[in-house]
Order: C-alpha cells, then sequence, then structure tokens
C-alpha cells in the first residue's frame, strides 16, 4: 500500500512563521505551480493530497486534476462564494475551505480514515495467512 503525500501549493508556503504551515506537519510546500504539477505527474504511485490557494487553483486544479493519484483537493481561499461556480467541474476531488482549521480537521479525519480501512485490510490478509499457514503445520514427534 502506498504512502500518501499531502502537498500545499501557496505563495506563502515556504514561509517557516506560517501558522498554517507548522500545523501540517510532514507537507511538501510549493510556491510554483510548474514544480507542483512535475512532483503529482512524477509520482503517479504516491496517493496525493493537495491543498492549493486560491490564486493558484485555476491555474493548477485543470492540469492535474485528471491525475489518478490525485486523491483531493483542499482549497484554501479568503471568499469561498468567489470559487464556487467555478469549482463545480471539479466537484467530485475538490473541497473549498476559508478557515484553515476546517480545512485541517476535514484533511485529518480522511487521512484517519483512509488509514483505517488500510489497516482493516492488513489485518483480514494477515489472519488469512495465518490460517494458511497453520494448515501446514505438523505435530512434533
Amino acid at each position: 500500500m502506498a504512502q500518501f503525500k499531502i502537498l500545499w501549493l501557496d505563495a506563502n508556503s515556504s514561509d517557516p512563521m506560517n501558522s498554517f504551515r507548522s500545523k501540517l506537519a510532514d507537507a511538501l510546500t510549493f510556491t510554483d505551480v510548474n514544480d507542483c504539477i512535475q512532483y503529482v505527474q512524477s509520482h503517479s504511485n504516491e496517493p496525493i493530497y493537495l491543498i492549493v490557494s486560491g490564486s493558484f487553483a485555476k491555474e493548477i486544479v485543470s492540469e492535474i486534476y485528471e491525475s489518478s493519484n490525485l486523491e483531493q483537493i483542499f482549497l484554501f481561499c479568503g471568499s469561498v462564494s468567489t470559487y464556487v461556480e467555478w469549482a463545480m467541474d471539479y466537484r467530485d476531488k475538490i473541497m473549498i475551505f476559508d478557515h484553515g482549521d476546517d480545512l485541517l480537521e476535514r484533511l485529518w479525519n480522511d487521512l484517519q480514515n483512509k488509514l483505517r480501512k488500510q489497516a482493516t485490510l492488513c489485518l483480514q490478509r494477515a489472519n488469512e495467512y495465518e490460517k494458511r499457514a497453520l494448515q501446514y503445520k505438523r505435530p512434533c514427534g
């Protein structure tokens, strides 16, 4: 199972004093749209969650929207109403937020649910393999 990546594309994402950056922990930050597009396209085996500022959204979303590794786009902007109509074409992968804590709550809940599903599948497979192994267990003596 591939490990997911969180990408944050924003002109201010490289600022170490940005409080939102510290809340994102190990997210990869980008200030250049083309660099972010390149990353998404060159890491096709990694599920990606993209946080993008409103100022870059229209530029990047159309370029990467069809990427099979793009799990979810979190558009972080100052005004949700500014992007609602435009985002309708991308509604199955995009969510729009104007408050960082709301975005982070949704992101962490989505990732938690995804990891729990993966863990459940791993445990099911482990139990299956245990049963197979027991079929071959021979008594000593």
